[in-house]
């Protein structure tokens, strides 16, 4: 009933700020806001289901007690982030070199996508359970089979997005820099790329966020070290509190790079935001 009276109180007072914004002008929630009620709401619903369902504690564990794990495990939780970072961040790394590279060729080298297509299609169709399994029995307990996992998961979208975009281009610029006698780099860096940045960034909203997700599975389906195997170390032991725990902070993980990725577009676009204003 508490967290169901603070629920309340929070959502009267979130819609008398809104009416009195709204005064004059279009109803626009902050982004800010919006993750603030987002973190807010989190921990009451938590509650609020544990009361409603009844369930035990070693099902669903309440806040305290996940966040109970997060502050006396903190130095054991930071280790294993730190391998689940540093893989993910090396597979998005490789994933976006080749992708790159793949839509550059694709642009000059048409015969090449026509090509490549099929093959990408099916290695993004092929479960990721056979291909881990394939890879750890070749390459062994590794750190390249969890890359090469990230790497599937994130190359996709950004080979999709940058091919699209560099095939965007403006045609009446492309004529006019031709017709001036300029060189394929030139071309390429002042209208090619710039016309694909915008479908770039928008590929990191997926790519980035799926880079730490990717790193979870892998490092779940055969990795001793990371996020991924400390869930299966706490499912084995039946602590739902430490899987709850490490569940919660892979999610930060995500969200993270998430508002990283938001951050970045808002820099390399603020002329955008400036103009509407």
């Amino acid at each position: 009933m508490f967290a169901g009276g603070i629920l309340t109180s929070l959502l009267g007072r979130f819609a008398t700020q809104s009416l009195l914004a709204a005064h004059g002008r279009d109803i626009k929630m902050n982004e800010r806001l919006a993750y603030l009620i987002m973190v807010v709401s989190v921990p009451i619903i938590w509650v609020l289901t544990i009361e409603i369902s009844g369930a035990p504690s070693f099902l669903i564990p309440p806040p305290g007690m996940v966040a109970d794990i997060l502050w006396s495990e903190q130095g054991n939780l930071l280790f294993h982030t730190r391998i689940t970072i540093v893989t993910a961040l090396t597979g998005y790394a490789v994933a976006n070199v080749i992708a790159i590279a793949l839509s550059v060729s694709f642009l000059y080298l048409p015969w090449l996508e026509a090509l490549a297509i099929p093959w990408t299609v099916v290695i993004k169709n092929v479960p990721f359970v056979t291909i881990a399994t394939i890879m750890i029995i070749i390459l062994g307990d590794t750190p390249l089979p969890k890359i090469i996992i990230v790497v599937l998961v994130t190359f996709f979208p950004i080979l999709a997005n940058v091919t699209k975009g560099l095939k965007s281009a403006d045609s009446v610029l492309l004529d006019r820099m031709q017709t001036l006698d300029s060189s394929q780099w030139g071309i390429f860096t002042k209208v090619r790329w710039p016309s694909a940045l915008p479908y770039y960034i928008a590929a990191h909203e997926i790519a980035f966020t799926g880079s730490i997700i990717g790193a979870v599975v892998a490092e779940w389906l055969f990795a001793r070290e990371g996020l991924g195997a400390l869930i299966v170390r706490g499912m084995s032991q039946y602590r739902a509190d430490r899987v709850w725990a490490v569940t919660m902070l892979a999610s930060a993980l995500a969200v993270g790079a998430y508002l990283l990725v938001k951050v970045i577009e808002r820099y390399l676009f603020r002329w955008q935001v400036e103009d509407l204003t």
